[in-house]
């Protein structure tokens, strides 16, 4: 039985691990309809229903292969942890980075996941050639598919065996965290995302407070890592929520006591260490990509929403930006995006909250990340991406049989 990493998802077909290109590509010709799994940490139901289930993680093929021209061609279903500190052993390291890299390369490109930094792109913009395995089994490049077209591809094109990405040189980053009145925080974003390499934000709720990041390139020497404490803060959250139940003013004397515990922050370390994270409780997500001139006043409306209606919320909630791109599938195609996104917690009902929100992000022309929860189909989202029916064309011709669909994909790409 294969399940996501929330375990919102989960089907009963049996999971092939092919060892070998060859394999791979026998597995592929094979009419079965097919999806690959990286680390399951998409929340969308675009796995279940298919006939067969791929698992890359066994295949035989280099990490990463020679460097050249500031361009390295990777395993593209090698996980972002292990690719990173494979990528310093040269002396290298990715552009930018999400706060979680346990996803598999192919499937943080093809979900065009993304970190922050107004100047910064999303991963799959760092692409600058492919290697498929196509529907009939055979090897297809940017040269049979536009890079447009294949920098993001929700697995629709073929199987994704190996990517060049762009790389620069390996660096250091200084983290500083600070706790700050939302209205400031609220007041002076653009200006921190304009003046900051990286800077992002989380809500916590019920409390008026924001948690600010920024990062900055440093030569300075790494230092010692501040313990994690996401994890005990996120329980503290949720023990106040609880509290709130039976007494409104012992769930805001918790959360005082929270405000008051978080410390500043100011930590030098390898680039990836200081922008990755681990994330040991579960959860779901919805995230939507704003256009910045209207980011102020959705942010405002769903906080508003929040506190007055959803009481049962505790997770916080987390603002990034995103420079932008020109793929065809990218929610940043055309210019920067603003990203929000809201959680709840995986063992809990997500409906009431999301369907609430989601309304908000859509009527502001946002696009929904393509590996979280949204219910958009085929009629939004041909009218959200210029050059939607242009993919879902390649698509046709590449995959005649839609032998990589799923009835949820349908729904997506099909009028």
């Amino acid at each position: 039985m294969w399940s996501n990493w929330a375990g919102n998802e989960n089907t009963n077909t049996a999971v092939m691990r092919p060892t070998t290109l060859d394999a791979l590509q026998r597995a592929v010709m094979s009419p079965q309809t097919l999806r690959v799994v990286g680390a399951g940490h998409s929340f969308t139901p675009i796995v279940a229903g298919a006939e067969r289930i791929l698992d890359l993680s066994q295949l035989e093929a280099p990490t990463i292969g020679a460097a050249e021209d500031g361009q390295v061609w990777v395993n593209a279903n090698a996980r972002l942890r292990d690719l990173s500190p494979a990528l310093a052993d040269r002396g290298l390291a990715f552009r930018n980075l999400g706060d979680i890299n346990t996803q598999s390369l192919a499937g943080a490109v093809s979900t065009a996941t993304h970190g922050t930094g107004s100047e910064l792109p999303c991963l799959a913009a760092e692409i600058t050639d492919v290697r498929f395995v196509g529907a009939s089994g055979e090897t297809l490049t940017s040269a049979d598919i536009p890079l447009d077209i294949a920098q993001v591809t929700l697995g629709l094109l073929g199987v994704l065996t190996e990517a060049r990405i762009n790389v620069v040189p390996k660096y250091n980053l200084r983290r500083q965290v600070t706790l700050t009145d939302l209205p400031e925080c609220l007041a002076n974003m653009h200006k921190n995302w304009a003046e900051n390499r990286n800077f992002e934000f989380f809500y916590i709720p019920f409390t008026g407070k924001a948690v600010e990041l920024r990062h900055s390139v440093v030569d300075a020497p790494e230092t010692k890592a501040p313990r994690d404490l996401d994890m005990l803060a996120v329980k503290v959250l949720k023990l106040a929520r609880n509290a709130g139940r039976f007494s409104g003013g012992l769930r805001s004397a918790l959360l005082r006591l929270l405000t008051m515990a978080q410390s500043d922050e100011d930590y030098v370390g390898e680039s990836w260490r200081v922008l990755c994270s681990d994330r040991h409780i579960r959860f779901k997500e919805m995230e939507y990509h704003l256009p910045p001139e209207v980011a102020s006043d959705v942010l405002a409306e769903v906080f508003r929403r929040l506190e007055r209606d959803h009481k049962d919320i505790y997770f916080p909630i987390e603002v990034r930006q995103t420079a932008g791109d020109t793929a065809c599938l990218s929610p940043f195609q055309g210019g920067p995006r603003i990203s929000v996104a809201i959680h709840t917690d995986a063992d809990e009902d997500h409906s009431r909250y999301f369907n609430a929100l989601e309304p908000l992000f859509v009527e502001a022309g946002g696009r929904p990340h393509w590996g979280k929860m949204h219910s958009l189909t085929y009629r939004e989202l041909s009218g959200l991406y210029p050059d939607f029916d242009r993919f879902c064309a390649l698509r046709e011709q590449l995959d005649p049989q839609g032998k990589f669909l799923t009835p949820a994909l349908s729904k997506l790409i099909q009028p």
